[in-house]
């Protein structure tokens, strides 16, 4: 994935997004390629500093402007952006390290975005002395105003090392921090956690209103790849979504994953008409079709699971119970009071029951026995990695249920009417669906006492 899509940026002069990266582990390397992308895109960037910069750090953009009086020189920033859409600000450039430039500064620049036809500003808004992991000091984070995401990274190399030099930048603050006093402790996923979600640590600075999505940095093993997993799962259970890249690594995109609260929706709410009895409650292998598939639901790798009730709902919801209580709250149940004006009303009834911070939902009906929990988590996985929709393909032809949708998604879920689920928003673009191919059986679902028979007598 791009940074600007896995960041959910929308980059406009109408509304410019401000970044600001803090923390350590690589944030000059993250800001430097997201304005590569933004420019990329047609659209143009200021990138900027409210600490120091290194020289080798300023060489990675086309021309930068000196506000050494605490101004901009407004027409030499339009021919800057003019010719090469991209411009770094600085206060001055004396060696080693050029000073950057006062957060006010920023939110002039802020307000002053249309008329540049400026889309983002990113800021650099603490250092960390290229080291993989720090904890602020009482001066820092410097975080302008008008900014839109703050932007915390880790150095997943710091996982293992130390609670001292040199592995770590001012490393009392981080044990202060953390609650540690003997320097040889070592980093931790559960450490590295609680360092991006204390109010003293990634969220220090974070103006009112301002998105927050930390970004695990240096995903570029199989251990680093696995101890970010680990932290952005704590994250996730804590309701933060977070980023796993490779900033770095100029060749590949640089997010490797993107994780977060998710949910898992099972459509219950039917009269089962054709079935002429509720097949929410028929059995199989002693256990209830809507227990099953909200077992299915908490198994598959979502953060939570949601069962939508509508037709029978005193009756399934009784049926539930037991594995609600088992579940510690990861099970909620919807009901939905239009299921008999059909599947797109369950369907709203559970994207309006998802939490602001929910990233996506994987959607499947009630009567698919046969689905498998590894389809479920290898869908999640292509969600993972980039893809906003993700279903089911039998001998290349897309299917509707399963499916998984992200939250840009959302609007179009809240869209639907009739008595259709979501297959319609997977056919109207099927280049923009990643597919998993299945076999036929998996998907089978039961509508009649003829599929009920023939389910029964082939287990």
């Amino acid at each position: 994935m791009k940074l600007v899509n896995a960041l959910r940026l929308n980059p406009t002069p109408a509304a410019p997004e401000v970044v600001a990266f803090t923390g350590a582990g690589g944030k000059s390397a993250a800001l430097f390629r997201l304005a590569g992308e933004i420019v990329g895109a047609g659209q143009r960037v200021v990138t900027t500093t409210t600490t120091r910069i290194a020289a080798e750090q300023i060489a990675q953009a086309p021309l930068h402007l000196l506000s050494g009086d605490g101004r901009i020189d407004w027409s030499a920033l339009e021919d800057a952006l003019n010719s090469h859409g991209h411009c770094l600000l600085l206060s001055d450039d004396q060696p080693p390290k050029a000073a950057g430039v006062d957060p006010r500064l920023v939110d002039g620049l802020a307000r002053r975005a249309a008329e540049l036809n400026l889309a983002a500003i990113l800021v650099e808004a603490d250092g960390s002395a290229r080291r993989p992991a720090k904890a602020p000091a009482a001066h820092e984070p410097v975080i302008p105003d008008a900014t839109t995401l703050l932007v915390p990274l880790l150095g997943l190399d710091a996982i293992g090392l130390p609670l001292a030099e040199p592995h770590v930048h001012r490393p009392e603050h981080l044990r202060a921090l953390l609650g540690i006093a003997d320097p040889a402790t070592r980093i931790t996923p559960q450490m590295a956690a609680r360092l991006l979600l204390d109010p003293a640590g990634g969220q220090k600075g974070r103006p009112p209103g301002a998105r927050f999505l930390p970004l695990l940095n240096k995903a570029d093993s199989p251990t680093r790849l696995f101890a970010g997993r680990l932290i952005a799962h704590l994250l996730a259970l804590r309701g933060q979504p977070s980023l796993l890249a490779a900033v770095g690594e100029a060749e590949t995109n640089p997010v490797r994953e993107r994780w977060g609260p998710t949910v898992a929706v099972v459509l219950a709410a039917g009269a089962a008409s054709r079935m002429g009895r509720p097949k929410q409650l028929l059995e199989i292998d002693g256990e209830a079709l809507v227990v099953r598939a909200a077992r299915l639901a908490l198994s598959s790798g979502a953060s939570q699971a949601l069962v939508i009730t509508g037709a029978y709902g005193e009756r399934v919801e009784a049926a539930l119970a037991p594995l609600q209580a088992a579940a510690g709250g990861r099970l909620r149940l919807i009901h939905n009071p239009a299921w008999a004006s059909g599947q797109a009303s369950s369907i709203q009834a559970a994207t309006n029951a998802l939490a602001n911070d929910c990233q996506a939902a994987l959607f499947f009906p009630v009567d698919q026995p046969n689905l498998p929990v590894a389809l479920l988590r290898r869908m999640w996985h292509s969600w993972r990695v980039g893809n906003d929709r993700v279903a089911t393909a039998v001998e290349r032809e897309v299917r509707g249920a399963p499916a998984i949708f992200d939250r840009r998604t959302f609007a179009e879920l809240l869209a639907l009417r009739g008595d259709q689920g979501a297959r319609p928003l997977l056919r109207t673009n099927p280049s923009a669906v990643a597919t998993l191919a299945a076999d036929t059986s998996w998907l089978a679902d039961v509508d009649t006492p003829d599929d009920w028979d023939a389910l029964v007598r082939g287990r």
